[in-house]
């Protein structure tokens, strides 16, 4: 028993030798996978950032520009830049005149190269009054890139004035009867009324001013008696040679009874003598024409019996 136990351990041991000397072509072992790490050395790596300048937007407020006279309007221009140095803003007039000093300088990127876009704003002013030339305006925009090179952008604008200029009447002239009076008053029963006053025609409407009553030729602003009046006639002139008519309205009638008509003379002035026989309105009326409104006055008249 003990020859076979012996046996059986000098046959493995031979084995176990027989496997260290086995020959070179035997099949390899497989590696073990080698275990994989939790983060890489590119996650901390950005790709640096590459500059695209441009001029983004040009903004000018208010694109039509309206001057009062005696008042100044005020023009804004707002550029909105990427990537760029420098910007400036000038003023090209309607004669391409152009008006420098629109420098704005950004400086330097903050941080690194890997901090994105660089985003600025400018921004200019100017003021336009009575003086300044109407039409058109252009805001010129040139920015220097963070590349070096040079970029361009145009806005324009319009320059206007608040100008309101008086119609020229298109109808016949007013007239009125200035000063119109019947006197005496009161006057006794039978005794004799003496009635006068002026016919005046408008010498301007407006700002303009006419000097030649027969038709509507005028002038602006040609006297000094002529204010700048939008909505009614103002000033007056004498208008002579022309037919003035008298009538009477007996005091509880509703009837005008005509009594004469008389003839202004070279000042527009009139007068005319009468009867007093009953208390009432006396009234002068002008018919006018064509180029001459009509115009009326009247005066009341108190007549004693006794």
């Amino acid at each position: 028993m003990e020859k076979r136990v012996a046996t059986a351990l000098v046959a493995v041991a031979m084995g176990a030798t027989a496997l260290a000397t086995a020959p070179a072509y035997a099949d390899p072992v497989a590696p073990s996978p080698t275990p994989k790490s939790d983060s890489t050395p590119s996650d901390n790596a950005r790709k640096p950032y590459t500059p695209d300048p441009r001029i983004l937007s040009v903004d000018v407020d208010p694109n039509v520009v309206v001057v009062n006279k005696g008042r100044s309007a005020q023009v804004t221009a707002r550029v909105t830049t990427r990537d760029v140095k420098s910007v400036d803003i000038d003023l090209w007039g309607p004669r391409g005149r152009s008006d420098h000093g629109g420098d704005h300088w950004f400086g330097k990127r903050k941080g690194g190269p890997n901090d994105g876009p660089k985003f600025d704003h400018a921004s200019r002013s100017w003021r336009f009054d009575w003086s300044d030339r109407t039409g058109t305006y252009k805001v010129h925009v040139e920015a220097i890139g963070l590349d070096g090179k040079k970029y361009t952008a145009d806005r324009t604008f319009t320059v206007k004035r608040n100008e309101w200029h008086a119609p020229r009447p298109s109808g016949p002239k007013a007239t009125r009867i200035a000063g119109f009076d019947a006197t005496p008053e009161p006057v006794r029963k039978g005794r004799s009324l003496t009635l006068k006053g002026t016919l005046q025609v408008a010498k301007c409407w407006g700002d303009w001013y006419y000097d030649d009553w027969n038709d509507f030729s005028g002038r602006r602003g040609g006297d000094r008696y002529c204010s700048d009046s939008r909505n009614y006639w103002n000033d007056w002139r004498w208008l002579g040679s022309q037919d003035v008519e008298v009538y009477f309205q007996p005091s509880g009638s509703r009837r005008w009874q005509y009594v004469d008509t008389i003839e202004t003379d070279g000042d527009g002035d009139f007068a005319a003598t009468v009867r007093a026989w009953r208390s009432g309105t006396w009234a002068v009326r002008f018919d006018g024409n064509r180029r001459l409104k009509g115009s009326e006055a009247t005066d009341y008249v108190k007549v004693w019996r006794h």
